[in-house]
């Protein structure tokens, strides 16, 4: 397994990863996605892959981070937008993967700290997260507009 960097060509493989996270999402949706952020140096993806038996790659996560800039803080915050591994590949280590190489992604930004939300649902992904050394500091608030 390795980590590569996520491109539009891949939207059709990550569309149903997205929908495993709880985000329904067609391939178009995805290419859309990637088209409004072309181009962003504060917006990153990432792929881990696997090759299959007929030596092409097998998609079985997925991440994505945004850096942020904020009036509180003198340096950026980046933030783990999305991160999903296919339901058969938990536990092989492409999570981890896919957050180190987001932090180290974030870590070359500039950002001071690094941030994620996850749903009060996922307690697997708390314990996760936890384990990786972030730690609930807040709670999140939403509203629809």
């Amino acid at each position: 397994m390795h980590i590569r960097r996520a491109l539009p060509v891949d939207a059709p493989a990550i569309a149903p990863l997205l929908g495993q996270l709880g985000y329904p999402s067609t391939a178009e949706d995805v290419a859309a996605r990637f088209a409004r952020v072309a181009g962003s140096e504060t917006d990153e993806a990432w792929l881990a892959v696997d090759p299959d038996e007929a030596d092409a790659e097998a998609v079985i996560g997925f991440a994505s981070g945004h850096v942020r800039w904020a009036y509180e803080l003198d340096a950026p915050v980046a933030q783990l937008t999305a991160l999903v591994v296919a339901e058969t590949n938990r536990g092989t280590g492409a999570g981890r993967a896919l957050v180190a190489t987001f932090e180290e992604w974030a870590t070359a930004a500039g950002a001071a700290r690094a941030t994620v939300s996850s749903s009060f649902r996922r307690t697997g992904a708390h314990a996760f997260y936890e384990r990786l050394g972030y730690e609930q500091l807040s709670k999140k608030f939403d509203k629809r507009l």
